[in-house]
């Protein structure tokens, strides 16, 4: 995964990130895929100090704002989140669905399926403003996406916590940071 810059904002403590699967594909097609990856977030939020702020799990990809309390450890926290992810999602596709095992065969350097691209995006969130926005644009995704006419109906994000419709015990609500 090239670092594209990524060393000039280890300073910094809040990020919008954005990854997606291997060539936009929808492999994140069951209610498990996303507890799967809602319990790795919660995972690697433990171990890198880190607080998730907002979230939305697509089916070809995922938005989220994260927080670390202390160190930036960014790069660590995305290595290690989309190296198990991938793991577990390929376990569960080959149990789940097969079918879709042939579109992520990748033979690479001992590597045999693929689920994510291995870039992701990260910007880092300054103001309010700007993580205000941020979360507005990940929980209007599934709308855009065609999957729900409002956001606070799409069970695969935070914005009925934003709302006050659902607590949420594992999200730090940005008013909390800025």
């Amino acid at each position: 995964m090239g670092l594209r810059n990524r060393t000039l904002l280890t300073d910094e403590r809040c990020f919008f990130i954005t990854t997606t699967c291997y060539q936009h594909i929808p492999l994140l097609c069951t209610s498990s895929c996303f507890h799967l990856l809602f319990d790795s977030f919660q995972f690697y939020n433990e171990k890198y100090s880190a607080k998730l702020i907002a979230y939305v799990f697509m089916p070809n990809h995922i938005h989220f704002v994260i927080f670390f309390d202390g160190e930036n450890r960014l790069i660590d926290y995305m290595r290690d989140f989309k190296k198990y992810t991938a793991r577990v999602l390929r376990e569960h596709l080959q149990d789940e669905r097969p079918d879709l095992l042939r579109f992520i065969v990748h033979e690479s350097n001992g590597q045999h399926h693929k689920i994510w691209n291995d870039r992701y995006d990260d910007v880092y969130l300054y103001s309010r403003q700007v993580c205000e926005t941020k979360i507005a644009y990940i929980h209007s995704n599934p709308v855009r996406g065609g999957l729900v006419t409002e956001p606070i109906h799409y069970p695969y994000s935070s914005a009925a916590f934003y709302e006050g419709l659902r607590p949420h015990s594992a999200l730090l609500h940005y008013r909390e940071l800025f």
